[in-house]
């Protein structure tokens, strides 16, 4: 597979810093939460969920996403990307996407789309068509 396409650098790039952008989101999080929640006397909760949320968004971004995704995006490799897959049935489900989404859920809601964008570029637009049925 060729690691030139005509979405290669910017894919690249943005896949490349994905794991920083989803741990700045983590510590946004954790910052909101550590300041609200002395403030909040209903709802006390939500403070305590930022925090929480924040945390699962910078483990995820610094063992998920650095490794499995930002190092690959870096090293164009397409293949091993476009292969990370979660079977199900016989669907492939690209992991990406799933922890893309995961990292929007766990953090400051603009965190996941440094992986989502990508991940959707690659699947829909990439160097080679992917495939969404395993092979029996």
């Amino acid at each position: 597979m060729s690691t030139e396409w005509k979405h290669a650098s910017w894919v690249s790039f943005l896949g490349m810093i994905a794991w920083i952008i989803g741990i700045l989101s983590g510590i946004i999080n954790v910052i909101s939460g550590i300041i609200t929640l002395p403030l909040v006397i209903i709802g006390w909760g939500n403070p305590i969920w930022l925090i929480i949320s924040g945390i699962l968004a910078i483990a995820i971004s610094f063992f998920i996403i650095l490794p499995k995704f930002s190092i690959k995006c870096s090293k164009k490799d397409w293949d091993s990307l476009l292969n990370w897959v979660l079977p199900l049935g016989n669907v492939r489900f690209p992991w990406m996407l799933l922890w893309g989404i995961l990292l929007n859920v766990f953090g400051y809601l603009w965190g996941g789309w440094a992986v989502i964008i990508p991940a959707l570029v690659l699947i829909f637009a990439g160097p080679t068509k992917y495939e969404w049925k395993a092979e029996k």
